[in-house]
């Protein structure tokens, strides 16, 4: 797996911008680092704006749906019991869905001001994902 230390200390340098940097954007951008095919990449940049991220998030059935569709794309599945470092999730938070990486102990997750760490409730993780290489 690569440096997820290094990742997401690069990754607080960052401000959120819809379509480059977003709560889909991030998780893709470790896919990349971890050496699988961008999933965003016909999506990536197609959307500026907040109604439009939301709209394409719909469209998908939901941020789960999304990375279902997404990850699944180039190889990378639902993990099965608890998530593990490096492990991508979308979680329910504050009233929305939001795609966010495992660092062991919290969950980065990309807000309006840059990166954000939070611990949620296991009722709070809607689904995760297993990223095994890099």
């Amino acid at each position: 797996m690569a440096d997820l230390g290094a990742f997401l200390v690069a990754a607080g340098q960052r401000r959120r911008s819809p379509g480059s940097w977003d709560c889909a954007c991030m998780p893709a951008d470790w896919t990349i680092a971890n050496d699988y095919a961008d999933p965003m990449a016909q999506r990536r940049g197609a959307y500026s704006t907040d109604e439009e991220a939301h709209a394409f998030i719909e469209d998908a059935g939901g941020l789960v749906a999304l990375f279902d569709d997404y990850l699944g794309r180039v190889g990378i599945v639902r993990r099965l019991g608890d998530p593990q470092m490096g492990d991508i999730g979308v979680l329910f938070i504050g009233g929305h869905t939001a795609g966010g990486l495992f660092t062991g102990e919290r969950w980065a997750l990309v807000a309006e001001r840059g990166l954000v760490f939070t611990v949620a409730p296991d009722r709070a993780v809607q689904a995760v994902w297993e990223v095994v290489r890099g």
